[in-house]
């Protein structure tokens, strides 16, 4: 006999892609799509009360088994103790009936990788429960992301080789939705003929957000101010100030890397164990600075790092400031 099914599922992280694909395979499951459309409601945080929710997830389905009900940043149900327990109680009194979808978005690049405090707390709650499913949803970054090209490709029908899904984590800059567009792009464009090469990535994918940190560092290397901050500019748009610093601070350690590597006369781009794209535009850019300047600037770099995250100084003030004071 089988089990029954969760009536609450918990997904946070950053991993947006991964929490449309979970919604997806709990949608197939409910059989026919017309039915399945007159059973599904989502919840965005401006509209989510315990009122609404109340309302929406003890409503029995229509032409359906189950209706599925997707509420975005549950947390905000629990300001007080007084709302925390009428959630609480509403969430391990649902009807069978209804799979409500809870989606805690927690950036973890900002938090370290770790779970703050209201959210830590709904987990442990859930944990205790049996009719309860959680599971946290981590997007890739740096070392991992090349791999998990490979694997969303292999997902997709598709395949790249190694050096490819390195050198697109390189053009994306971790960016997994950007990512997803692009797999999606290079697999249509090859067709089944074959794994996707670099040269296909060269042809057809846009150096993205790691184009403004080589253009940043190229206008510092020139000592232009005005073109290093409208770069950063550039970058702030649309990422976190954390994750620039992080990238920043790698571009200035691959630079110290193939700086060291050409004055002991080694390979740089071995070195740097990187993507050949790369490499050449990073041993480009270590041309322009002394190896005693890359050390005071990485130096550098890491006792911002220390005072950023002991909360002495503001990143992106920071930021704009190691760029003006670099760039004179």
């Amino acid at each position: 006999m089988e089990s029954a099914p969760p009536t609450v599922y918990l997904l946070y992280g950053n991993y947006e892609l991964g929490f449309s694909e979970f919604i997806g395979h709990l949608k197939e499951k409910m059989g026919n799509p017309e039915n399945a459309l007159l059973n599904i409601d989502r919840l965005p945080p401006e509209d989510l009360t315990l009122d609404r929710l109340e309302q929406i997830a003890t409503t029995m389905p229509f032409l359906s088994q189950r209706r599925l009900i997707i509420a975005e940043q549950p947390t905000r149900l629990m300001k007080n103790k007084a709302q925390r327990d009428r959630f609480f109680g509403l969430l391990s009194n649902l009807p069978p009936s209804s799979a409500l979808v809870l989606i805690e978005k927690i950036d973890f690049r900002s938090t370290r990788g770790r779970t703050p405090a209201k959210p830590a707390e709904l987990i442990q709650w859930l944990q205790a429960q049996p009719s309860a499913f959680i599971r946290r949803f981590e997007a890739p970054h740096g070392a991992q992301f090349s791999s998990w090209v490979q694997d969303h490709a292999s997902d997709l029908g598709g395949k790249f080789e190694p050096q490819a899904a390195q050198l697109l984590a390189e053009y994306v800059a971790d960016d997994v939705n950007l990512a997803h567009q692009e797999i999606n792009k290079l697999l249509t464009y090859v067709d089944g003929e074959g794994a996707v090469t670099v040269a296909d990535i060269e042809k057809l994918t846009p150096f993205y957000g790691q184009s403004n940190v080589f253009a940043m560092v190229d206008a510092l290397g020139q000592r232009d101010a005005k073109g290093a901050l409208y770069n950063l500019k550039r970058l702030m748009e649309d990422e976190n100030p954390l994750y620039i610093f992080g990238m920043v601070i790698r571009q200035f350690r691959l630079l110290l890397l193939a700086k060291e590597a050409m004055g002991s006369k080694r390979d740089p781009a071995k070195a740097l164990k990187v993507s050949s794209f790369v490499a050449n535009k990073i041993i480009a850019q270590a041309r322009n600075f002394s190896l005693g300047d890359l050390e005071s600037i990485y130096h550098q770099l890491l006792k911002m790092d220390i005072e950023s995250k002991s909360g002495r100084d503001k990143t992106d003030v920071a930021l704009e400031r190691f760029i003006i004071q670099l760039a004179h």
